[in-house]
């Protein structure tokens, strides 16, 4: 990993797991950045691949193109089995081990570097419970059941005899980190890369808002997205010609939590995935994207949302995936210029996630409104998209389609409709209907809707390699058991 960022240093990946490596302040240090790294991505770690994958695959944003994927093919046809390459949960828990390696190994070092102190080593502590906590957080919404492993283990790349926890068990562990970290975790690591890069305490409550979302604690909610607004340390970006530039590009803009940092000596994986030049697995779903951005003729283009056509997507090359392609809104970046942030959240999304919380809180649909424009006017969104909407129903369907517009392709947009479709038990089952509708071939949806029906088929399968690994132990998910 070398230098991609003069704060993000990384010893050999094994070295951090052996007890001959934790001698020194300098040891811990390279640990917590291995954790970081470790989210880049790699052939036995795919986080960075994954994160993509899991937010978007499953939704309506992205549709297969030129390169077609097997195993994304089975997903856009409703087809999951246990051997599809990505319900493999290895990066998560590649991450999640070197997290656990941190927790053991870093405190015996007090005792052997006299220069490494107690405060030190909570910091660090903060930082790697934090990131422990959004690894179980992103497994727990993909696979609802998983291992709840928080001890060390000597084999990275997989997860083994282990039998899996419940969800409520896995709520309640990654709260419990969030908030023995709450108190430890800086606010401030002393650089905007660093800020941006690594975990902060502002990091933190974006994360407790966000998992108190899906649990419905709408006032924790609240209270979490207020924590991060009223600090006066983040800001939209201004909806100008430098706008895309800003936040896409060049990254670790003043809207920027926490992003994953590619550089030069580590591009990103989503250019090779979205380059027509390069094949192009996936394009932007044509059909939701006319229905998120509808096409006015009467409009002038000066009117145009800003997070359209040249931003989230472009339609003169073949719809492909902007975001991640463009070194401004009109011009591709080369290859080897592949060096876009992994955008995990950013100060739109606690608006908006604060707004969906006030949504569902008895006399907060004008609040919410007003956080809704404030988005809106940034991006210059259009009257044909706007909503007077108060009621919690009109207001969810606005919140959950804005949010699309803000964060198409960002990992975000499954993650989104189910958790506001099954809130109140599947009160809005209606926009996981709609989904299919937008993305399933017509031979395909009946059977794609009876399985969407069936609250299980929402989360992906165990691999099939990890059940064998594990067997008996680990059970596969129920929706994906066979009848012999």
């Amino acid at each position: 990993m070398g230098a991609c960022s003069d704060w993000l240093y990384l010893e050999p990946e094994n070295g951090i797991t052996v007890d001959e490596f934790w001698q020194s302040e300098q040891d811990v240090h390279a640990g917590v950045m291995g954790c970081y790294a470790s989210l880049l991505g790699g052939s036995d770690h795919p986080f960075a691949e994954a994160v993509f994958n899991w937010g978007e695959l499953r939704a309506d944003m992205v549709a297969p193109f030129r390169s077609i994927d097997g195993g994304y093919f089975q997903i856009n046809q409703s087809e999951i089995t246990p051997d599809n390459q990505y319900v493999r949960w290895n990066g998560a828990y590649f991450t999640i081990n070197l997290c656990n390696t941190v927790l053991e190994k870093a405190p015996p070092v007090l005792d052997i570097d006299g220069a490494f102190t107690n405060e030190e080593l909570q910091r660090y502590r903060g930082e790697v419970l934090t990131l422990r906590a959004l690894m179980y957080f992103y497994l727990v919404r993909v696979f609802n059941e998983v291992p709840l492993i928080l001890e060390a283990t000597t084999s990275d790349a997989r997860v083994e005899r282990h039998s899996k926890a419940s969800r409520e068990e896995i709520y309640t562990q990654i709260k419990k980190d969030l908030l023995e970290a709450e108190p430890l975790i800086p606010k401030d690591h002393g650089s905007v890369d660093e800020n941006k890069g690594r975990l902060t305490w502002y990091t933190l409550k974006t994360i407790q808002a966000d998992v108190h979302l899906w649990e419905d604690d709408f006032g924790l909610a609240i209270e979490a997205c207020d924590a991060v607004i009223n600090s006066g340390q983040f800001s939209l970006v201004r909806g100008d010609e430098y706008w895309f530039t800003e936040l896409f590009v060049e990254g670790n803009s003043p809207e920027a939590i926490f992003e994953l940092q590619f550089s030069q000596e580590k591009l990103n994986p989503y250019y090779d995935w979205f380059s027509s030049n390069q094949g192009a697995r996936y394009r932007a779903n044509v059909e939701t994207i006319e229905y998120l951005f509808p096409f006015n003729i009467m409009a002038l283009p000066e009117d145009a949302d800003i997070r359209s056509d040249g931003a989230s997507y472009r339609s003169t090359d073949s719809y492909s995936l902007w975001k991640y392609l463009g070194a401004d809104r009109f011009t591709a970046k080369p290859s080897n210029e592949a060096t876009s942030n992994w955008i995990v959240y950013r100060y739109a999304d606690v608006l908006l996630m604060k707004a969906e919380a006030l949504a569902n809180t008895e006399g907060g649909g004008a609040d919410a409104q007003i956080l809704i424009n404030q988005v809106r006017e940034r991006a210059n969104a259009p009257d044909d998209t706007e909503v007077e909407a108060t009621d919690q129903y009109s207001l969810t369907t606005y919140i959950v389609d804005e949010r699309a517009r803000e964060f198409a392709f960002e990992g975000k947009r499954w993650f989104d409709l189910l958790r506001n479709a099954r809130r109140d038990n599947y009160r809005r089952q209606d926009l996981i209907t709609d989904m299919v509708l937008r993305t399933t071939p017509p031979q395909k949806v009946e059977s794609a809707l009876s399985k969407y029906q069936d609250p299980r088929f929402h989360y992906f399968p165990i691999h099939s390699d990890e059940i064998e690994a594990s067997f008996p132990l680990l059970e596969q998910n129920s929706f994906y058991v066979t009848e012999e």
